[in-house]
């Protein structure tokens, strides 16, 4: 599909030229499949011409996403590094453990360099996640109990997560993402919410719900649905164009 025949199906505000200019910019940076894949998801049907839709409700779907993409990311990378400093903090000063375990690439070899006599620190600084990942599986039932509230089906919960990373990381659009299946209070789900809530079990209580109960990954999720606007140079705070299905909900 050609950016041309695209954008016929879209219905830009008749009155003003920036939201055109704002679809030509988004088409040319993020691709013609990239929005297509989202106006498919909105229920366009492009072999229907009389099927069109909203420019507003693909952007604020699209700014959506991104806000979303932007929150997981900061928590994920809190997850990485709550995971290096408890094996660091146990294991650093006994080192020579039955579960490190080698990957592929030498910088992976976890195993082989801190036998080498590598600190335990500087290995697991310099591995990629998933690598991380490999070794959290190998550990004892007593540290993963230690490390993690929710230890039920923990490896399947972890190899969620890395897809979930997995997906940030490549910019994937997540609302229609396959993600891996977790298990959350009991229930296996696909969903991005799901996902999300797969996260925030695994992380770090004071991360959940933030310090004071108000905070955390439960509340930055739960604001990606609001954008601000300046109206009579007074900020205020306003729902997105979404549709409820979209919504993630943490509560």
């Amino acid at each position: 599909m050609t950016k041309d025949e695209l954008m016929i199906k879209l219905y830009f505000d008749p009155n003003s030229d920036e939201e055109y200019n704002d679809a030509e910019f988004y088409l040319r940076v993020k691709g013609v499949a990239f929005h297509h894949k989202i106006m498919t998801h909105l229920g366009v049907d492009f072999n229907d011409d009389k099927s069109i839709i909203e420019w507003s409700k693909v952007s604020a779907l699209l700014r959506y996403d991104k806000k979303l993409r932007d929150k997981i990311y900061i928590y994920i990378a809190t997850l990485e590094e709550y995971i290096r400093a408890y094996l660091s903090n146990k294991y650093e000063d006994d080192p020579i453990q039955p579960f490190w375990k080698d990957g592929r690439s030498p910088r992976s070899k976890v195993k082989t360099r801190i036998i080498d006599g590598e600190s335990v620190s500087e290995v697991l600084q310099s591995i990629d996640f998933g690598d991380l990942i490999s070794q959290i599986k190998n550990i004892s039932a007593e540290d993963i109990s230690e490390m993690f509230d929710s230890t039920i089906d923990i490896n399947s919960n972890l190899d969620a997560v890395r897809e979930l990373r997995n997906a940030v990381s490549h910019h994937a659009f997540l609302i229609n993402y396959k993600f891996k299946s977790c298990l959350v209070e009991g229930v296996s789900n696909i969903s991005l919410e799901h996902n999300i809530k797969n996260l925030r079990q695994l992380l770090p209580k004071e991360y959940r719900y933030g310090k004071n109960g108000k905070g955390g990954i439960t509340a930055e999720i739960e604001a990606c649905k609001y954008e601000k606007n300046n109206i009579n140079e007074k900020a205020t705070r306003q729902l997105m164009k979404l549709d409820t299905r979209d919504v993630v909900k943490m509560n």
